[in-house]
């Protein structure tokens, strides 16, 4: 009797299995998945959630090469193959080909972005395919293709060409040679909408952001998750410095039922979880705290915090991150006292409690040492080096590093309600240990300022030249500037689409509060643009000229236009939300001039949810069809109404 038996191929991961067929009176006998005896035998843990079966008809019918973003086992239940693979991994092994003959005593175990490719050779044959993980358009449009014939990749077909069946869509792959190498799976982090996940994710470039929302059992729409390996989840809050903004945190129950969501998610896809544990308090008050120090249990936030540690520690090499005092490039402590500094005004920071900095950039490079490392399941703990201060220490740090008056910084004790240890100090001696030495946090105030706004453009002297003649008399253009964060998405597309559409006394541009200055549109925006220059674009920063110059401003959420009335108040009458504009430009009167439209705008604002573009950067496909679907809507109404008012001013001229 033939036993079950597994043997590797010059293709990494690439697996024949011998299922051990077994004759009897009715036919035969397999095991077609046994994951007990299969794994011990070096399968990978293989978990698969869909079986598909497919029944070909005729004999050459020809399939593939496709290469699918999820590992599967190919096996038949009737008939015979010709079973071909490439590897359309990046690295070294691009190109390796393999072939076997199929028949329902031999699956093979196919990792993820290896291309699979097989032949009929009886009619009337039945193939199989378990898959870890579900099939889902998303995933289907990340497969790599190969052409079945090419020569380069020296498969002998049983049965030539030009006698093979072949579907149309399959004679469409590219050779080897411009065939797109599958890139290795991402990081995914998990809850974005929260302070702590936003400041992780910008410092991610590679990875795509989620809410935790987006994993519940049921959310409004699945997640295609076939494109991560890990799994990191960073909800929660940044510590702030100030008395008047305490964090409030999750009942303990609804913390639990959070990260058990994410653990479950991270165990059914084999995903490697990082579990991000800020600010913890301790049990015990100690000067420092080493990476075995007990979590506190006697407030609802330490309760929460050590729900969720214990139920990331159920997970297969789960790394539980404990870090403090986070500062992200936007939304921290740093960040405010430097707006502050440069307005002169005097914050209220605590100066009784103490700690070190962790600038998300060194956070995330810590936890990629470890995931590139391999490092072994556990607890860690990561926060920048160097001196212990306190936050009324890094405030007059920031105002001196601004060239501001330290004395305008005022210090006061904790309330007595804040969790004792809030941030506290962690040791470093593991994390060390492993190779990464974090950098010193109270000398890198300096190099986490918020950058310079950009600085004016010099005039155009040709442009100038010209307004002086020919153009003299022409009427000034009525300029549009959208805004959004980064100026790579929402506002960027509403800028391009806006100028695609050409109206003549309408001007339109662009700029981001936190501009991701030089970059180009973000392409999954771009590719929803169905008129305009997208090659054309490059974020800018938002500076005090751009709002003096403009003429109306409108943001693609409330978040930014407040940015704006607190970054330069006499100025902020002319910005305003584009849902806002949209609504009330749709019932304008008709006594309204161009003239007169701020006015009417400011004395009309009001505010409703839908108002708002949600903030599509690496939150999927999804996301930004649903941006531009909104900001296109929006410019209906609001591009038409300013032509129609440009109209009006030209006729009583």
């Amino acid at each position: 009797m033939a036993e079950l038996s597994i043997r590797p191929t010059d293709i990494p991961g690439l697996l024949v299995i011998h299922l051990g067929l077994q004759p009897n009176d009715d036919g035969w006998f397999k095991e077609g998945w046994h994951r007990a005896k299969m794994t011990s035998l070096g399968l990978p843990d293989f978990d698969p959630v869909q079986y598909n079966v497919t029944h070909v008809v005729n004999r050459g019918t020809t399939r593939g090469f496709l290469a699918e973003p999820w590992d599967r086992i190919v096996g038949m239940e009737r008939g015979r193959a010709f079973g071909a693979w490439v590897d359309l991994r990046e690295g070294e092994h691009f190109g390796r080909t393999f072939t076997v003959e199929l028949h329902p005593g031999i699956a093979v175990f196919v990792p993820r972005g290896v291309a699979t490719a097989h032949q009929t050779l009886e009619d009337d044959s039945t193939y199989t395919y378990l898959l870890e993980q579900h099939w889902t358009p998303e995933g289907r449009s990340r497969a790599g293709a190969v052409d079945l014939f090419d020569p380069a990749l020296g498969i002998e077909w049983p049965i030539p060409r030009a006698r093979a069946v072949v579907a149309h869509r399959d004679t469409l792959n590219p050779p080897l040679a411009l065939a797109t190498p599958m890139a290795p799976r991402r990081t995914l982090v998990a809850g974005t909408e929260t302070p702590l996940g936003r400041a992780i994710l910008a410092e991610l470039p590679h990875a795509d952001g989620i809410t935790t929302a987006e994993l519940a059992p049921r959310a409004a729409s699945s997640v295609d998750l076939s494109a991560y390996d890990v799994l990191l989840s960073a909800h929660g809050d940044v510590a702030t410095g100030t008395p008047d903004s305490p964090q409030r945190p999750d009942p303990w129950h609804q913390a639990a039922e959070r990260f058990q969501r994410l653990a479950d998610v991270a165990r059914r896809h084999r995903m490697r979880l990082v579990h991000l544990t800020s600010d913890p308090i301790f049990e015990r008050a100690a000067p420092i705290h080493g990476d075995d120090a007990v979590l506190s249990m006697d407030s609802a936030r330490g309760r929460a915090l050590a729900a969720g540690e214990l139920i990331a520690s159920t997970v297969p090499r789960a790394l539980i991150i404990r870090t403090g005092w986070v500062m992200g490039r936007t939304e921290s402590f740093v960040e405010h006292m430097a707006v502050a500094a440069r307005r002169g005004t005097s914050p209220t920071v605590i100066r009784d409690r103490h700690g070190r900095l962790t600038f998300a950039d060194q956070l995330v490079a810590a936890i990629n040492h470890l995931l590139d490392l391999g490092a072994a399941t556990g607890t860690y703990n990561v926060t920048g080096d160097g001196k212990i201060v306190s936050w009324f220490d890094v405030a007059q740090r920031v105002f001196q590093l601004s060239g501001a008056d330290t004395s305008l910084v005022r210090g006061v004790p904790a309330p007595e309600d804040d969790d004792p240890g809030d941030g506290g100090v962690l040791a470093l001696d593991r994390l060390k240990e492993a190779g990464f030495r974090p950098g010193n946090a109270w000398l890198q105030i300096a190099d986490h300022l918020p950058r310079p706004a950009e600085q004016p453009r010099p005039l155009d002297v040709s442009a100038a030249a010209t307004m002086g003649g020919s153009e003299v008399g022409r009427t000034k253009p009525f300029k549009v500037l959208f805004v959004c964060t980064a100026n790579i998405c929402r506002s960027a597309y509403a800028d391009v689409v806006a100028r695609g559409r050409a109206v003549p006394g309408l001007e339109f541009s662009s700029a981001g509060t936190h501009a991701l200055v030089g970059e180009g549109i973000d392409p999954p925006m771009a590719g929803h643009v169905s008129s305009g220059d997208t090659s054309a674009h490059q974020a800018r920063q938002l500076t005090r000229d751009l709002v003096t110059d403009t003429d109306l401003i409108l943001t693609m959420a409330a978040d930014h236009r407040r940015w704006i009335l607190d970054e330069w108040p006499m100025l902020g009458r002319k910005a305003f939300v584009i849902g806002h504009a949209a609504r009330v430009l749709a019932q304008l009167p008709p006594e309204v001039t161009l003239e007169g439209l701020v006015d009417y705008l400011w004395s009309h604002r009001s505010s409703e949810v839908g108002d708002d573009v949600a903030d599509p950067y690496r939150r999927g496909p999804e996301a930004a069809a649903t941006a531009a679907r909104q900001i296109d809507a929006n410019l209906d109404v609001i591009v038409d109404s300013l032509e129609r008012l440009g109209a009006k001013k030209e006729e009583h001229r």
